[in-house]
């Protein structure tokens, strides 16, 4: 090991710091995949039921309502969408009056996204919703390990995005 503790390139391998993974159930991959899954499940019977969105839509409403500026393009960058899926949700709330777009004076073909004042009343029901939900969600974590958890998946994402980057995939 050298003095900042990195092994020379001599053919060792660096010391593992995931767990062993003897089977799919150890990979943090699949336990924060499966874990968002099943949240993914409550909230969305949840949303369509109470507010009659999808969960899809909610994060289109949450995005718009976050971004001063929010575009299509800046929108389906933070989700990940597919552009026909992305469309398609936006063109339903616009539909709805739940959203308002319009072309974007400098370039026109992009397009610019904002909350209806429907919209907005409807953003703020659901994130008192969500925030009750997160509530229960960490409500076996202190405050402090709530704090940290947010910090480690900050940092975790932080490194998938800068991969995705890397490898031409965000």
């Amino acid at each position: 090991m050298t003095p900042t503790g990195s092994t020379e390139n001599k053919g060792e391998t660096p010391p593992r710091i995931h767990p062993p993974i003897n089977a799919i159930t150890d990979a943090l991959t699949f336990r924060t995949a499966r874990f968002n899954l099943l949240l993914e499940r409550l909230g969305s019977g949840n949303f369509r039921k109470r507010f009659g969105i999808t969960l899809n839509e909610w994060r289109v409403i949450g995005l718009t309502h976050a971004t001063e500026k929010a575009t299509v393009t800046s929108i389906r960058a933070e989700l990940s969408m597919d552009k026909g899926q992305l469309s398609r949700t936006v063109s339903a709330l616009a539909g709805r009056g739940l959203l308002r777009t319009a072309t974007g004076t400098a370039d026109r073909r992009v397009i610019q996204i904002s909350l209806s004042p429907e919209g907005r009343a409807l953003h703020d029901e659901v994130l008192a919703e969500v925030t009750s939900r997160n509530e229960q969600v960490v409500s076996c974590l202190g405050a402090k390990e709530c704090a940290e958890f947010l910090r480690l998946l900050d940092k975790l994402t932080a490194l998938a995005e800068a991969r995705a980057r890397q490898e031409g995939v965000a």
